[in-house]
């Protein structure tokens, strides 16, 4: 077992994860898959999966040092965060989805070590009125800052 958690005496385990990456050139690309499992078959197996592809485009002169294009599939089936109802049954508190996110991350030179995303996820579920607010289609902006 990677990972455990227990909540109200319910434990899931992620039992079986692997993951693998191959980088070349520019570019960098990663899959890895997840199944996670609920004690006393409490509630149904999950799997789960992603790939990721990166390409760098270096800059030689300008703000930024370089420019990643990005892309990202990912899906996981219904699961619960493990803790139980009245009754003492697990329910789904995220429902089965997939996910598709495309963008660019503008990195900074030197004298500013931090990066820029920009990115789009496109949320795909059986029934949109399933999904939350946060994990429904939208634009993000990232900022990130290395100390």
């Amino acid at each position: 077992d990677l990972h455990s958690t227990s909540r109200r005496q319910r434990q899931m385990c992620i039992r079986d994860s692997i993951g693998t990456y191959y980088e070349f050139d520019n570019w960098h690309i990663e899959a890895e898959y997840l199944y996670k499992t609920y004690a006393k078959n409490s509630f149904d197996d999950v799997h789960a999966f992603n790939a990721f592809v990166n390409y760098d485009l270096f800059i030689k002169k300008g703000l930024f040092q370089k420019i990643s294009f990005l892309g990202r599939y990912d899906s996981m089936g219904d699961h619960s965060n493990g803790n139980a109802d009245e009754d003492g049954k697990l329910y789904i508190t995220d429902y089965s989805r997939q996910r598709v996110t495309g963008g660019v991350t503008l990195s900074f030179g030197k004298a500013f070590q931090a990066d820029l995303r920009l990115n789009y996820e496109k949320y795909f579920y059986d029934k949109l009125s399933l999904a939350k607010e946060s994990e429904q289609d939208k634009f993000v902006m990232e900022l990130m800052v290395r100390f």
